[in-house]
């Protein structure tokens, strides 16, 4: 067994010179107070222990397999076990000067193993005597998720997050994809939007600079989890993303399909997690510089380290400032994102996490492009803006979060989260909508508006997961209660003057600056929403057999919701509440020990605020999905992928009551079905490959006048993605690397009734050419879309909000790490 001290006073982290700790509490106190502009000054390496048969080592964290395997090479000892016990377990890696026993406790630390000493000199790998009956649903007490990605290596990882607990991928029963830090930082994938566009089954819709939506399986991603707390979505023109910077997490989780054992209440799309990095006891210096096409600029500093002797108290500050222009003509956007954190350990077994991310940025927004009223795209030039120089965005974000963790004795974990985001955009365009008078001329009527939106989200997750004996069998439950405040309200007003007076005259084969309007009233009119949810839940995973484990859960919700919608005299208030629970149903049965079978019924609800004739509100909608699927992996753990099919019925959707269009009645129904593909990991030495394969057919079963159209035509039917990356030594820490990538969507589309406006299916390719110099110095060069192929990435109706896509374009990125 680990000494206690171990866990507080690593080797690496107890003999540190206090420079680096006094050096690292001065740049988390300039950065709280906004002073941090430059880099740190570089810092003495750390000092080694000096011991007799000792050695230096400089392991990456990563599988337990791979990890083991290398420290056994380096230390010239035998090891076994490390492929039968490591897989789904990843190992905190070893900087510094160990001897061999004290090398390998350090590897080990959190991973559920020991390394028994033989006979014979060799050592061999066991499960430690507390966890060996939770071989099937493993709980790992530890400081640091096993989960964590950062300093990997890999595009994978056999753990997650993302449900109610830590555990192994292939134990969820649903379909779960997972972006490594490695795989972040290989792409150069700088924003949420960027990520989800590599990943399994989600699409993305771009609304302009920092505007998008996400949607998978055909719904809208409505919410998203930062680090397992509720917040709001990146949501249209409205959105406020920059605060969802990849430069402040550790890796981006996604479940696909209804997760209402989690959210409790939202769409049947699925729920992408960003789990933030978190301060570590080991100093840790980043800093990186890119510089692109359309005068795309880029730095970000991250330095982490201890606060004190002991290691008990740690930080860690990330800085990114962020410019661009665009290939639209006067379009452009500039953020500044900050994020600072400080862990203490109360006592051995129970860790305090704060902190604070704060995100401010200005840019010129961009509505779009219309299309003709025949049914046809515009073939524009791809700079064509319709806006005009006065066109003008402001954004700024803030979240404070508070995380108190407490781990058991029996290897169970006790957790207390608190979260709040306030967000605020103002946006003020000449061309939000156009009106198309004549396609030959390209006369069009563009609207000036203001806009105000503003979001405060809060929430509060208090939660148990323990194992504990039945019947003769180790299981592992999960218990407890959220609390979820979601406030928005989007005011917005109209040029002075009557209805023409607030439009202008465009044209689009020549676009001019437009006039501004010399005021605009004040709030001409609003939209507001107030989401109120509280909820219990639980769910057990049963071990019925060594090889079938039973998942059963639920959640239980109240909720209290508010819409207003106004324009000058008209107004309009509604409000509902109710309560709702949402099933959740799995089985898995192992195959083989690195392959699993599983088929589950997950269950999400959605509030509307619709009334019937009778005066009623409608009540929720509801989603159910019907998954199966496979999942497997390499025994080192270093590859791993999923097959899965699904279907989802989404019922009790309010449509306009034919007899009443006041009134809406609760009888729409849409289907959503698809098959998902996905492999990720190293299948050779020195490979490294992402790829994946969805296909999604969605339609409204029952409506009105939708009956038989498609619910998202704006999703692809057939989306595939790749991304592989070759390196030429089997030093990970040096030597060149290449890159490629492939994107193909079949085509989307937009209609009314009448038009059908489509864009054809595509295929955009990726190159990229790196190399790392050492451990510290990297360097990367990448192109995207190099066919430069032209086509609209987003289709929507016939006055607005139809975007191209990128042309060519590259990145240059230089990469210092300590």
């Amino acid at each position: 067994m680990l000494q206690q001290c171990t866990a507080l006073q690593p080797l690496t982290a107890k003999h540190q010179p206090t420079l680096n700790r006094r050096a690292l509490a001065l740049a988390v106190h300039f950065a709280s107070a906004g002073l941090l502009t430059v880099p740190l000054l570089s810092q003495p390496a750390i000092a080694q222990v000096t011991q007799q048969q000792a050695r230096h080592y400089d392991i990456a964290s990563g599988p337990v397999s791979s990890v083991i395997n290398r420290f056994a090479a380096e230390a010239e000892v035998f090891i076994s076990g490390a492929g039968e016990l490591g897989e789904g377990r990843q190992s905190p890696g070893l900087q510094g000067q160990y001897r061999v026993d004290e090398g390998l406790e350090r590897l080990l630390d959190g991973t559920g193993l020991t390394a028994a000493r033989q006979g014979d000199g060799s050592y061999r790998l066991e499960e430690r005597a507390a966890d060996v009956a939770l071989s099937t649903m493993q709980v790992e007490a530890e400081w640091h998720s096993t989960a964590t990605t950062e300093s990997s290596n890999s595009f994978t990882t056999g753990r997650t997050t993302i449900g109610l607990s830590d555990q192994a991928i292939k134990n969820i029963p649903q379909s779960v994809s997972i972006l490594t830090r490695e795989r972040l930082d290989d792409q150069n994938l700088t924003s949420l939007k960027e990520a989800m566009e590599q990943t399994t089954g989600v699409s993305v819709m771009t609304y302009g600079p920092n505007q998008y939506q996400l949607r998978a399986r055909g719904y809208d991603i409505d919410s998203l989890m930062l680090d397992g707390s509720r917040v709001t979505a990146p949501y249209s023109a409205l959105a406020n993303t920059k605060l969802y910077d990849t430069a402040l997490y550790d890796r981006i989780e996604v479940m696909r399909g209804p997760t209402g054992i989690l959210m409790g209440s939202g769409e049947p799309s699925g729920t992408v997690n960003l789990v933030r990095k978190r301060a570590r006891r080991d100093f840790g210096f980043d800093m990186s510089l890119s510089a692109g096409t359309w005068d795309a600029y880029r730095s970000t500093i991250d330095v982490t380290g201890s606060l004190n002797e002991s290691g008990s108290l740690r930080g860690r500050i990330v800085g990114v400032y962020d410019e661009q222009e665009s290939f639209v003509d006067e379009v452009y956007a500039q953020d500044s994102v900050g994020y600072g954190t400080l862990e203490y350990d109360i006592t051995p077994d129970t860790t305090l996490s704060v902190g604070v991310a704060r995100q401010t940025g200005d840019s010129r927004p961009h509505s779009g492009l219309p299309v003709a009223s025949n049914g046809n795209l515009f073939d524009l030039d791809r700079s064509t803006y319709l806006g005009s120089s006065w066109d003008r965005s402001h954004a700024n974000a803030t979240r404070y979060f508070a995380d108190l963790e407490h781990y058991l004795d029996n290897g169970g974990i006790f957790s207390l989260k608190a979260n709040q985001i306030e967000t605020y955009r103002m946006n003020v365009t000449s061309s939000e909508g156009a009106l198309v008078l004549d396609e030959y001329s390209g006369d069009i009527l563009t609207r000036n508006i203001s806009w105000h939106n503003r979001d405060k989200n809060e929430s509060m997750d208090i939660s148990l997961t323990t194992p504990f004996r039945l019947f003769g069998s180790e299981h592992i439950t999960s218990l407890g209660a959220s609390y979820n405040d979601k406030d928005k309200l989007s005011q917005y007003s109209y040029g002075e003057g009557d209805y023409f007076n607030q439009h202008s005259l465009q044209n689009l084969y020549s676009p001019h600056e437009l006039p501004e309007p010399g005021s605009y009233p004040l709030y001409a009119g609003h939209v507001g929403a107030d989401l109120k949810q509280k909820g219990i839940y639980g769910q057990a995973n049963w071990s019925i057999t060594s090889r079938l484990s039973l998942v059963t859960g639920g959640r239980l919700d109240w909720y209290d919701i508010t819409s207003d919608l106004a324009e000058g005299d008209w107004g309009r208030h509604r409000a509902g509440s109710g309560r709702e629970f949402s099933p959740y149903y799995g089985i898995i049965y192992e195959i083989t020990p690195r392959i699993n079978f599983y088929t589950s019924m997950s269950n999400i609800f959605q509030p509307q605020t619709e009334i019937e004739s009778s005066g009623e509100i409608i009540e929720p909608r509801t989603g159910e999905q019907i998954e199966a699927g496979i999942k497997g992996g390499s025994p080192d753990g270093e590859l791993n992928w999923h097959l899965a099919v699904f279907n989802i019925e989404d019922q009790n959707r309010a449509y306009t009551d034919p007899d009443n269009s006041a009134f809406s009645i609760p009888l729409g129904e849409t289907r959503s079905r698809g098959f998902e593909a996905e492999i990720s990991g190293s299948p050779l030495p020195r490979l490294d490959v992402s790829a994946s394969y969805a296909y999604t057919d969605t339609e409204y079963t029952r409506d009105a006048s939708l009956e038989g159209l498609s619910l998202s035509p704006d999703t692809p039917r057939h989306n595939f993605k790749l991304w592989t990356r070759y390196r030429f030594s089997d030093d990970a820490n040096q030597g060149w690397r290449i890159g490629a990538g492939v994107n193909t969507v079949s085509s989307i589309y937009a209609e009314d009734g009448t038009n059908r406006w489509e864009q054809g299916g595509y295929t955009l390719l990726s190159a990229q050419l790196g190399y790392r110099f050492n451990e510290n110095f990297d360097v990367s060069f990448k192109g995207n879309n190099l066919t430069d192929e032209k086509y609209y990435s987003t289709v929507r109706v016939n006055t607005r909000h139809n975007y191209y896509g990128d042309p060519r374009n590259f990145t240059l990125n230089l990469n210092y790490s300590y």
